[in-house]
């Protein structure tokens, strides 16, 4: 079987929301038998490296430096180097606290997310893996509910469709889910129609898609919910909401990320405070609630089902922990591997099949 490398984002200094202590980039070899995870390299010097990227190709690593306005917000380009990665470029990310961030189905064209201000860029790739000057950089208007978090624009997202011609940014300080045309050149304009507008107060956070392209999921930050909605000629329909938390739950809704089994029959939801992922069986356009697993851990700011389907790995931001659970595939249920790896302030687990 082909090795398995988990990048691991993190936060390497302090930020508002965050005690940052981190050293940079982490990478990880997981052991497909056991779910352990095994140290192979750190790549000290990007700042809050937060969020992270491959190419198609997996030549080329890409993160965002998730710094505020008039801190020198950037994205990075890394080239893949053996066990570790070597700095390539860097340009300015367009916005403060670029959060989130994707490259294209070509490999030509990166897009990356602002939270601070609200805003989107996009960088075409050169032949060496390098970023070019951001070719577009469209800035989000207007406001959401009265809410402090919602006051004026918070891009939170980037998903590209699998024809590769449309964006969806989820914007949690919006309540919508805008939508661009995309071409690899890095061109942005809106498309038609140019937003869904979920439920006010959602805080709409990150997006998926099903495998077949026929439904996406809108992750709700703010209220954890998950909204499904068909998808259709490029229109996107909600057709049910439910909640990713217990009913008998105190714990504040705070939801961070979302995920689809390969096969679409199960979905994953992490829920932050209540430290747990929630676990849904999806079919005939619903989702249905299986239950709650705990993270083993505080804050699970991100997991990823790694490339055989066989495991699920959570970060918990704040007690610096990287928990493996294997999956069970007829019953979506997780069961921790019993393995933990120490990682200061992991932030994005991103595992990548060489």
């Amino acid at each position: 079987m082909a090795e398995q490398t988990v990048y691991i984002g993190t936060y390497t200094e302090k930020l508002p929301f965050v005690d940052g202590k981190a050293a940079g980039i982490y990478a990880y070899r997981l052991d497909a038998d056991s779910g352990e995870l095994h140290h192979l390299s750190t790549t000290v010097g990007p700042r809050n490296p937060s969020y992270l990227a491959i190419d198609p190709q997996r030549r080329f690593l890409y993160s965002v430096q998730e710094t505020e306005v008039g801190d020198d917000p950037r994205v990075h380009a890394f080239a893949v180097a053996g066990d570790g990665l070597r700095p390539l470029n860097s340009q300015p990310a367009h916005g403060g606290l670029p959060c989130h961030i994707a490259v294209d189905a070509t490999g030509r064209c990166v897009v990356s997310a602002n939270y601070e201000t609200g805003s989107v860029a996009a960088y075409p790739i050169g032949e060496d893996g390098a970023l070019a000057a951001a070719a577009a950089v469209v800035q989000h208007q207007g406001a959401g509910s009265d809410h402090p978090r919602q006051v004026g624009p918070h891009a939170h997202g980037v998903v590209l469709n699998a024809a590769n011609d449309r964006l969806l940014v989820p914007d949690l300080g919006l309540d919508q889910v805008l939508a661009y045309r995309f071409d690899p050149v890095g061109s942005l304009a809106p498309a038609d129609p140019p937003h869904l507008k979920v439920h006010t107060g959602a805080g709409p956070r990150h997006f998926i898609f099903d495998p077949r392209q026929e439904y996406g999921f809108v992750l709700g930050e703010m209220d954890a919910t998950i909204t499904v909605c068909a998808y259709r000629d490029g229109m996107l329909n909600p057709v049910q909401r439910i909640s990713t938390l217990p009913a008998d739950s105190t714990a504040d809704p705070s939801c961070a990320e979302i995920a689809m089994s390969a096969d679409g029959r199960f979905v994953y939801a992490s829920n932050r405070g209540h430290d747990s992922i929630a676990r849904f069986a999806f079919a005939a356009g619903a989702l249905t609630a299986l239950g709650h697993t705990s993270t083993q851990g505080r804050i699970p700011r991100d997991f990823a089902i790694d490339s055989t389907g066989d495991f699920l790995i959570v970060g918990n931001q704040d007690s610096d922990t990287v928990v493996s659970f294997r999956i069970d595939r007829e019953t979506g249920d997780l069961q921790p591997t019993g393995h933990v790896a120490s990682v200061p302030n992991p932030v994005c687990i991103l595992p990548v099949q060489f």
